[in-house]
């Protein structure tokens, strides 16, 4: 099941007509919506506006790699363009010592746990938006218990909580409910859900979550208005500021990302990093983290006609993160295989999910009313393969690395 956009040719002429007819800015922010007093998003576009990696040369690179540990801006973006692709071994080499010198050998574990599919947006290449015709399904308090325990069995101590992006569905209580519940088992909690404002992360944060991952999707506003059309997730600035709002609340950390492919991937890539650099300046005891995403092959989808990121790009990236954001964790998505997760993990990765899901109630056979999921997994491994590939490739496999006193 991979990213795709439903086959408009299902949908009736009037659906369609009717959408349009009420179609929202999707700059203007919504009744409801916090409005914070932030420079940030202006900082990232006006950034984004002005790098042009066509300009950027192997000279520009070769100075960027002899700042290691201490890029500017420009260096990001130089680590980004064509002119680095002859350099992926020097940046590979220079990614792997910045990450052993801040990180050593320690890779932590984590599993994502999604407790609810049901989503109110119309996100063209999501197989969660409200007309996909899937099987949807919310787990009660007894199911979210029953799958968190099968999960802590494996010996896992850190979860991602991940909800489809419905206000209705999945309230803010009913998310609160399943981090309180998430405490019972596990030392550190995330959670990935539709952004919210300040006050309700830190509701979120005092039921025991610590870290809020949000992707952006695409930083360019043009594109993103034209892949979300309807929902509360088409308010292009709303979902910019989701981080900062979570910080306010008293979060511990953010994460950042951009779906890889929608768009320009160097542009996108240029604007998250610049996100989260921006982000550690203005809040620096926050802790940053990335994830890297690609777009999954697509169906029925000629309308976004995403830039190709094969592994090679894929490697810049990453490397081009590590060599800017030294202190960030990064995370590899489990749309990889098993091949690229560990080859990245002995380079610049920090962080990888083990026996992954993306359904509703996968974890425990305990749970009888499973939802379908929204996006196919490449690495199908257990808890204890990925366990046992890190040590074999020379590294620690960490469980936990946070106590709260």
């Amino acid at each position: 099941m991979d990213d795709k956009h439903i086959n408009t040719s299902i949908l009736s002429k009037q659906i369609l007509e009717d959408q349009k007819k009420s179609r929202i800015d999707h700059m203007t922010y919504l009744p409801g919506m916090e409005q914070i007093d932030s420079d940030i998003m202006d900082k990232i576009l006006a950034a984004t506006a002005a790098y042009d990696y066509d300009k950027c040369t192997a000279h520009d690179v070769e100075i960027a790699l002899a700042h290691e540990g201490r890029l500017t801006p420009y260096d990001f973006g130089a680590l980004l363009s064509p002119a680095a692709r002859p350099y992926l071994e020097e940046m590979a080499q220079a990614a792997q010592r910045e990450t052993r010198k801040h990180f050593g050998n320690e890779i932590l574990l984590f599993t994502p746990i999604y407790i609810a599919n049901y989503c109110e947006n119309y996100c063209i290449y999501c197989n969660f938006n409200r007309y996909s015709k899937i099987k949807r399904a919310k787990l009660n308090a007894d199911e979210i218990d029953q799958e968190m325990a099968a999960i802590a069995a494996t010996g896992l101590r850190e979860i991602l909580i991940l909800t489809g992006e419905s206000r209705h569905a999945s309230d803010v209580e009913y998310i609160g409910m399943a981090c309180q519940i998430a405490r019972k088992y596990f030392k550190v909690i995330g959670i990935e859900v539709y952004p919210l404002n300040s006050d309700e992360y830190a509701y979120l944060h005092k039921c025991g979550a610590d870290y809020v991952t949000v992707f952006q999707e695409t930083y360019n506003p043009d594109k993103y208005e034209t892949l979300h059309l309807d929902g509360h997730k088409r308010i292009f600035p709303y979902r910019v500021n989701a981080q900062e709002r979570a910080l306010m609340g008293g979060m511990r950390g953010v994460g950042f990302a951009a779906l890889l492919g929608l768009d320009d991937f160097r542009k996108d890539a240029f604007a998250t990093g610049m996100h989260a650099y921006y982000m550690q300046r203005k809040y620096p005891a926050a802790e940053i983290a990335f994830s890297c995403p690609r777009l999954r092959p697509t169906i029925n989808n000629e309308k976004i006609n995403p830039m190709d990121v094969h592994e090679a790009e894929l490697l810049q990236i990453v490397t081009a993160y590590r060599l800017f954001m030294p202190f960030a964790s990064i995370t590899i998505s489990t749309r990889e295989n098993a091949r690229v997760r560990d080859n990245l993990l002995k380079i610049c990765a920090t962080k990888i999910s083990a026996d992954s899901k993306t359904g509703v109630g996968e974890h425990s056979a305990q749970v009888k009313d499973k939802g379908d999921g929204q996006f196919e997994i490449d690495d199908n491994r257990t808890f204890d393969q990925i366990y046992q590939a890190i040590l074999d490739n020379g590294l620690q496999p960490v469980l936990n690395d946070y106590i709260y006193v």
